[in-house]
């Protein structure tokens, strides 16, 4: 059976120097069967821009939402955008991409610059066709993008950085184009590739950026599985049931507490060793198990992953680390969907009055846990054992 694909997400944006509030509008937003990206450039700068841009993404994604078909969606936007009498160009931009589950990708294009479509490491041209909608043209393009694919798109803000200063033309479409193709690989994330585009723009403008800039990344790949089991089951008579369906679960594997482990490992046959070097004075040591990805200490240890979930953007800020929770909290990161496993058992080392009044909080801690993946995208399923 074939994985299927996820659509990883990731936007930045630099206001121009000296506005509080940036001009550019980003949205992204899953719908049934896919996710939508639009990316609005408001003219000018400053609160002006950013309403028009705002009202832009909202228009776009709220129709989406409720199912309108595309075409209608894009003669909405360009009905409803106002025209600069003076100048006779729209209020605002705008950049509409839908890519379903499926690899279908629509994209709308109107006034903004053309998107950058990365294949195997490599920008490709995509096939536009022009659309006239009222007095407005519209571009658009189809195309079906497989696992490893990138799509980005940018406010002209990127592409006119450095504009009369270090670049005399700017930076401009081609020269993006070959800077991604040097930046894109297989492990970084969009959010990240958002931010370096965003960071370099800056750069060139000197750290004084002449116009709002945006990028809006999203990333093909397969998409990753996670089971978590912390607990044991209330009845005995249910550890088996619990552990074959925590084994059944694609991708990687992860336990909390020295009596689920020594549940797991019995029922596969197989010891935990205690790696002391990944302790802390904060964080227990991890165990290691074979066909396990990660042992931890229980409750001491979820709570402080929730704390640092709490704490991070991208999971590339726990790249390195090697005690229990941090690795923990890049486990939970790392899954598109993740299945919880939580056991109800009372340990009767945590009705000890002595030890810290966290150590009974497990159900607790690893619901916020549940509520936060959820928060950012996540699909999680808990069972309660």
């Amino acid at each position: 059976m074939s994985v299927p694909l996820f659509i990883e997400s990731g936007g930045a944006h630099v206001s121009k120097y000296g506005e509080i509030l940036c001009g550019d509008s980003l949205s992204v937003v899953p719908i049934e069967g896919g996710k939508l990206m639009v990316l609005s450039d408001g003219l000018g700068s400053g609160v002006k821009a950013n309403i028009l841009a705002t009202l832009t993404t909202k228009i776009a994604t709220r129709l989406m939402e409720r199912g309108l078909p595309l075409e209608e969606v894009v003669e909405t936007l360009t009905d409803t955008l106002p025209e600069c009498k003076v100048r006779k160009i729209a209020y605002s931009t705008f950049t509409l991409l839908k890519v379903q589950d499926d690899g279908r990708v629509y994209l709308a294009e109107f006034d903004n610059p053309p998107t950058f479509y990365l294949k195997r490491g490599y920008v490709s041209q995509l096939k536009y066709k022009d659309r006239i909608v009222g007095t407005r043209k519209i571009r658009e393009a189809h195309v079906h993008v497989e696992a490893g694919d990138w799509l980005v798109t940018v406010s002209d803000g990127e592409i006119h950085a450095g504009i009369g200063g270090l670049l005399n033309l700017g930076w401009d479409w081609e020269k993006i184009a070959k800077f991604l193709e040097t930046q894109v690989y297989e492990d970084i994330s969009a959010q990240k590739v958002a931010q370096i585009l965003v960071d370099q723009a800056r750069q060139l403008y000197e750290d004084k950026p002449g116009d709002d800039t945006t990028a809006g990344v999203l990333k093909i790949r397969p998409k990753r599985f996670g089971a978590f089991m912390i607990g044991p089951p209330v009845s005995r008579d249910a550890d088996g049931m619990v552990v074959k369906k925590f084994l059944e679960i694609p991708g990687r594997k992860i336990v909390s507490g020295g009596t689920t482990a020594g549940i797991v490992g019995k029922l596969l046959n197989r010891d935990v060793t205690v790696d002391l070097s990944t302790m802390t004075n904060k964080i227990p040591p991890t165990g290691k198990m074979e066909g396990i990805d990660l042992v931890t200490e229980g409750v001491h240890t979820v709570n402080h992953a929730l704390e640092i979930l709490e704490g991070i953007n991208d999971m590339e800020q726990l790249v390195g680390q090697r005690d229990g929770a941090s690795r923990l909290a890049w486990e939970l990161f790392y899954a598109d969907a993740i299945y919880i496993f939580l056991g109800q058992a009372i340990n009767p080392a945590h009705l000890n009055p002595n030890l810290p009044q966290e150590m009974g909080f497990k159900s607790r801690s690893v619901q916020a846990i549940a509520n936060m993946l959820r928060e950012r995208g996540k699909e999680v399923y808990l069972e309660i054992h």
